[in-house]
């Protein structure tokens, strides 16, 4: 079982079924267009309005405005929501603050901080908070009923992993992967800007589990559900910590999702958390994917910009990776590291794959899903359903 586990294995191939999104169509410009007429016809007195009939929906018609509620732009529109969202992101100031939390008492800490997240009131501020475009009245964003039922989620998502790190090993798969799960609709309501209700998740997991190879399948054609939700709850990717803070534009890599099929080995998942290097390491004599990353301010008198400084001097990744994760920002070597000057204005092109330990240190993973950038809480998802699974198939 321990080979099955540790195999690396990943393959990819093109496939889609209804697009999630359309670049053909400018979704904004049809509204823009709606409006404008919608403008004049209210200026329209009531005698010019007879050559219509007295009725908007002519009106609009004659002028050659479409019908923007019409499925055939639903991928327009996401393509919209996703690109209005991750503006307004990249251009205004994260207003999350990073907590600290007490090293000596670890999980309990934490634990404390995930129940002090089930309140209403904060739930629906942190609404607001995380999706920008949805404005910042009291009435703006979800409703009580909506946050209460993202609180149950987190209550439900708590209890079990509780009932997981205190159960049998019989148990634990399916709890701590059914607490992912229930964390993952407050995460995908509070962030995803195509989502926003708890009632209009889909019910499929959105990925599939394969038996045969133990693997996990995901995206392109795959069903949609929580996986496909999850990732795209990541229009962005915040790297911060208390001296600087990036936003990433992942709107290429989520396109890229829907139109690619993957189908993964635990291993290669494995082999990207931060967590898990040495011990990956050791227990399958292969390096991870995972490599210390500090970012520091550069010597640069005229504007603000940031050394990206990857490796620990003996090892460090592929000039493939770095090339794609970093294309068109100037890179060098020093000491055994690899060196990436990043100007502040500049820091949402990246398309590195970067994760942050639970020490709050900034790893840069080699990413074998490139151009998609998987948030690192999907990889966690990931595999947890396949331990879940596997354990399900053969206890």
């Amino acid at each position: 079982m321990l080979e099955e586990i540790a195999e690396d294995s990943i393959t990819s191939v093109d496939a889609t079924n209804q697009p999630m999104f359309d670049t053909r169509i400018d979704y904004e410009q049809l509204v823009e267009k709606r409006t404008e007429v919608l403008q004049r016809w209210q200026a329209m007195n009531s005698e010019d309005r007879k050559a219509f009939d007295g009725k908007l929906l002519k009106f609009e018609e004659s002028e050659g405005v479409a019908d923007i509620k019409s499925p055939h732009f639903q991928p327009a529109k996401n393509l919209s929501l996703i690109a209005r969202e991750v503006r307004t992101r990249i251009s205004s100031e994260n207003d999350l603050r990073l907590l600290p939390i007490e090293g000596i008492d670890f999980d309990e800490s934490v634990l404390e901080l995930a129940e002090s997240l089930e309140n209403v009131p904060d739930i629906r501020e942190l609404y607001k908070l995380r999706k920008k475009t949805v404005g910042t009245s009291p009435k703006a964003g979800i409703n009580t009923e909506e946050a209460l039922r993202l609180k149950n989620c987190f209550s439900q998502g708590r209890e079990l992993y509780i009932a997981g790190k205190n159960g049998s090993l019989m148990v634990k798969p399916l709890n701590f992967f059914y607490a992912l799960t229930a964390y993952s609709y407050g995460i995908i309501v509070l962030n995803n800007p195509l989502r926003f209700s708890k009632g209009n998740l889909p019910g499929s997991h959105g990925m599939a589990y394969l038996p045969d190879t133990i693997q996990a399948q995901f995206g392109g054609d795959s069903a949609r559900g929580t996986f496909s939700d999850l990732v795209t709850a990541f229009p962005t990717q915040i790297v911060k910590n208390k001296n600087l803070e990036i936003n990433q534009d992942c709107t290429e890599s989520l396109m890229c999702f829907y139109k690619k099929r993957f189908s993964v080995s635990p291993g290669t998942l494995l082999s990207m958390i931060p967590e898990m290097s040495e011990y990956y390491k050791l227990t399958t004599g292969a390096n991870s994917r995972c490599f210390p990353l500090e970012i520091v301010n550069a010597n640069d008198p005229r504007s603000l910009k940031w050394e990206f400084q990857i490796g620990d001097g003996e090892t460090k990744p592929s000039p493939e990776s770095i090339e794609n994760a970093f294309a068109g920002f100037s890179t060098s070597e020093r000491h055994g590291k690899i060196i990436v000057t990043v100007s502040a204005t500049e820091a949402h092109k990246l398309k590195a794959c970067i994760y942050t330990d639970l020490y709050g240190k900034f790893w840069y993973v080699e990413n074998p899903f490139f151009p998609v950038i998987l948030p690192e809480v999907s990889i966690h998802f990931l595999i947890s359903n396949i331990f879940f699974q596997y354990h399900a198939l053969s206890p």
